[in-house]
């Protein structure tokens, strides 16, 4: 099938041409080919690169790649966090509870994408595909899938509220808990102003992750998120994105049979500092209402709204902020070290339990080892903790490897 694919591409006016396969890198780049498959980004850390063999037409104007990456993980984790590619903090098992240090090994975070770059009579097209195998089984799980033309970006890929490029390198695939990192579908547009000056705006779909209260019910939303974003890039590679996200959420009042909206809203700066030849610093703050489904540690945890303690049959918009900084160094070609700390915290329990997630930390140190140039290794020490409400708290650590050759 993905021949198939490929021969297609040599098709022009309905006869077939000649399709040819080569081999690209980038130190061997001849033909640009890298480069083309290289666009439609930034990459987050984890996202794959080019592909090492691409097949292309006789006009060389459209070029096919079939990518990716095998990743084996082992970890050894001391204390209560359950998943092996994810130390998600919230997850931290309470002092008193915890089960105490286990092994594991994955290869979930392998991945494969089929990307096609092409210059049509009006313009270049670029669509791109991605998938990881962390479904039941080993089975393949969508992540990315989208088209880019003309400036707009339609499909599912990371959210236009993210800085994807400032996220720091860890070999643990949640990263910092503060993070703003989730893809959604969405229709963007990205405007640029010149060469070191963007902004982006878009219409996201993105189900919201509430807690009903005992007169309160879920019901289908009507409105997308609305985020956007302004990017000024530096010539040494360092930028600065300031980001900014509209939410309408909808839900049922059984008291008075209505149907009520709460409009939710964050702020968000990020950017990638270049401040010596071999050293970079990376960061994010991210501030909001009603926004937790964005922020990496508290996502999907039934935060973006919560019931109102003084007014039964209402939701409110569940407060929240984080941060956090990291280091990169080289030192040199083939050897980088990271640090970084982490900070998510909500703002209040509003209509809660006392149990309730409050604040959690997180901290990092790895070093990774390219043993070739599609070869990579890595060895990191994670730390995390989390406090609740009623000052009850866990804290747990891990040990991660990794072994990583992409094709």
């Amino acid at each position: 099938m993905l021949l198939l694919i490929a021969i297609s591409c040599g098709f022009y006016t309905g006869v077939r041409a000649q399709v040819n396969v080569t081999s690209v890198s980038e130190k061997n780049d001849a033909d640009n080919f890298y480069k083309m498959m290289k666009e439609a980004f930034p990459l987050s850390f984890n996202d794959p690169a080019s592909p090492r063999f691409v097949f292309f037409n006789k006009n060389k104007n459209f070029v096919f790649g079939v990518g990716g990456f095998v990743q084996v993980q082992g970890i050894y984790d001391f204390n209560g966090v359950p998943n092996d590619n994810y130390f998600t903090t919230n997850t931290i098992a309470l002092k008193g509870e915890q089960s105490g240090g286990r092994y594991g090994i994955s290869v979930g975070q392998s991945r494969l994408f089929f990307k096609l770059v092409g210059d049509t009579d009006v313009g270049r097209l670029v669509t791109y595909m991605e998938m990881e195998f962390e479904g039941n089984q080993s089975t393949p799980i969508l992540r990315q899938a989208f088209i880019k033309f003309k400036g707009f970006t339609i499909g599912k890929t990371w959210s236009t509220f993210c800085d994807i490029a400032a996220g720091p390198a860890t070999v643990d695939e949640e990263g910092p808990s503060s993070e703003v990192a989730l893809r959604q579908p969405q229709i963007r547009y990205t405007y640029d102003f010149t060469d070191k000056l963007e902004a982006s705006l878009a219409l996201e779909y993105v189900e919201p992750s509430y807690t009903e209260g005992e007169f309160t019910k879920y019901i289908n939303q009507r409105i997308p998120d609305i985020p956007v974003n302004v990017k000024y890039s530096f010539k040494n590679g360092s930028h600065l994105q300031a980001g900014a996200v509209l939410r309408n959420m909808y839900y049922k009042d059984e008291i008075e049979d209505k149907d009520r909206i709460v409009t939710g809203w964050g702020a968000s700066l990020s950017g990638i500092w270049q401040f010596a030849q071999n050293t970079s610093l990376c960061f994010q703050g991210v501030y909001g209402k009603g926004i937790s489904n964005y922020i990496q540690d508290i996502s999907g945890t039934g935060l973006d709204l919560v019931p109102n303690a003084t007014a039964e049959g209402k939701l409110k918009a569940f407060g929240a902020w984080g941060g956090y900084i990291g280091f990169s160094h080289n030192w040199s070609k083939v050897l980088t070290s990271n640090i970084m700390y982490s900070y998510a915290r909500v703002l209040d329990r509003y209509g809660m339990p006392t149990t309730s997630y409050k604040y959690a930390q997180y901290a990092a140190a790895n070093l990774f080892w390219d043993f070739s140039e599609y070869g990579s290794c890595a060895i990191e020490y994670v730390f995390g903790r989390r406090n609740d409400f009623n000052k009850d708290y866990g804290n747990a650590s891990r040990i991660n490897t990794m072994i990583q050759y992409r094709f």
